[in-house]
């Protein structure tokens, strides 16, 4: 059994921390507390530190200190408008490549996630498996990991905003619509279905984002 580095343990728990809003924005890490609670020297732990630095999701300051870096509506803006330059560009490619079995599993994926989903984490939960597989079966690695990476993004910053609530009615119908795409292998459609799709859940969730007061300003 490979053994997992150090820096890698500990980039993907804190990343978890974050995302799940464990830690919060604003919160220190502290990074001689941190190697003590994993059992390493400081080393590994700079090293995890300086990747969610990367990742835009701690701010690395002198003296072994960060902070976890605030949710701003313009991280919010920056994050949809990665949606809807990739997301397109992955469904078509799921088209052409899933196969009927990966089909029926987004259907499982669609059908059984929303059944009980009626606010806005669960709903958004639901949504991250769903486009992260479909972006899985594009056979496209970089387009899988800006998929996700952008909807943790996402679940992050509405873990921030509470339970508002949200019918999971449209967007379920949205991936219905979708998935009689990828059976047809209609690319094109396929594509024209998720740009809609993102172009609708824009306005929903920054009105969300707005009412919920959770979320910095601009910078």
């Amino acid at each position: 059994m490979s053994v997992v580095p150090a820096a890698d343990r500990i980039y993907h728990e804190l990343r978890r921390r974050i995302i799940f809003t464990e830690l919060r924005p604003g919160e220190e890490i502290d990074v001689n507390e941190t190697a003590s609670e994993f059992g390493t020297s400081r080393t590994p732990v700079r090293d995890a530190l300086h990747r969610l630095d990367h990742d835009g999701l701690v701010d690395v300051r002198p003296r072994a200190l960060c902070r976890v870096a605030p949710v701003t509506l313009k991280t919010l803006v920056d994050v949809l408008d990665v949606r809807e330059a990739t997301g397109p560009m992955a469904t078509r490619l799921a088209a052409t490549h899933a196969s009927a079995a990966e089909i029926d599993e987004l259907e499982a994926i669609a059908e059984g996630s929303y059944s009980g989903a009626q606010d806005v984490q669960s709903i958004l939960s639901a949504s991250h498996l769903f486009h992260c597989r479909v972006a899985k079966y594009s056979r496209n690695q970089r387009l899988h990991s800006i998929t996700e990476l952008a909807l943790e993004d996402l679940e992050r910053a509405f873990r921030l905003s509470g339970r508002q609530p949200l019918e999971p009615g449209p967007p379920l119908d949205d991936h219905r619509h979708l998935i009689a795409a990828l059976r047809a292998g209609d690319g094109e459609r396929a594509a024209q279905l998720e740009l809609e799709h993102i172009r609708r859940g824009r306005d929903v969730v920054m009105g969300l984002a707005i009412a919920s007061g959770a979320f910095f300003g601009d910078s």
